[in-house]
């Protein structure tokens, strides 16, 4: 009798951990930093006015199998705890949300947080994506982050995933680079937005629906 209750015990145990780790498995709505460009040489957010603050950006793809709910992440860099922005809106799987400086600092600025903006630094910096600690809201977890150097951060230079959600290389198609530290240049310019295929020829998509999108859908 003893040895039952033990066997059906041990049973749900089980049971539970497994529909509790299908429940939190995060391969479900894998969310990663996919491009980002630091040094603004032109008005990438569509406002009327080049700004190097509100023009910084950063795209986010969801690689996982199921729709992500961006409320969950944030983004800082590499300079103290504080996060610079709490990202927006729902995006599916395959899909990307891209985000500016001015996204930063109205939520900064509705939070009492300053306005900074993304404050990604041009001479090199770390950007950072956290996500809400599931089994405690208080806690941020780092579940993906990108180290550029000087090079990647200058004029216009994207840092992209190839595919996306692959290796990280260097869009300099508007500022071409010429040296020998690595990511070397791929002759690629920056896609916020589109997909970073980095093929000849690929045109750059207008930013806007992907920021309709994360702005609308929740």
């Amino acid at each position: 009798m003893r040895d039952g209750i033990w066997r059906w015990g041990v049973g749900i145990l089980l049971l539970t951990l497994t529909l509790g780790l299908a429940l939190t498995d995060p391969a479900q709505a894998q969310v990663v930093i996919n491009e980002l460009l630091a040094d603004p040489g032109q008005d990438w957010n569509d406002d009327g006015e080049l700004d190097t603050k509100l023009d910084e950006w950063v795209e986010v793809c969801n690689m996982g199998s199921e729709a992500a709910h961006l409320t969950q992440y944030w983004v800082r860099d590499g300079l103290g705890e504080a996060v610079h922005l709490n990202l927006f809106g729902v995006i599916d799987p395959g899909q990307t949300a891209v985000f500016y400086g001015s996204h930063a600092v109205a939520w900064q600025l509705e939070n009492g947080a300053g306005s900074s903006g993304l404050s990604l630094n041009n001479g090199g910096d770390t950007v950072q994506l956290l996500r809400t600690d599931p089994e405690n809201p208080d806690n941020l977890l780092v579940v993906d982050e990108k180290v550029y150097l000087g090079h990647e951060g200058a004029e216009d230079r994207a840092c992209a995933r190839v595919p996306d959600g692959g290796i990280w290389s260097l869009f300099d198609g508007l500022n071409e680079y010429d040296g020998t530290d690595d990511p070397l240049g791929t002759g690629c310019d920056p896609t916020p937005g589109a997909t970073n295929d980095c093929s000849e020829g690929t045109p750059v998509e207008d930013a806007s629906l992907s920021r309709v999108k994360a702005a609308f859908q929740d």
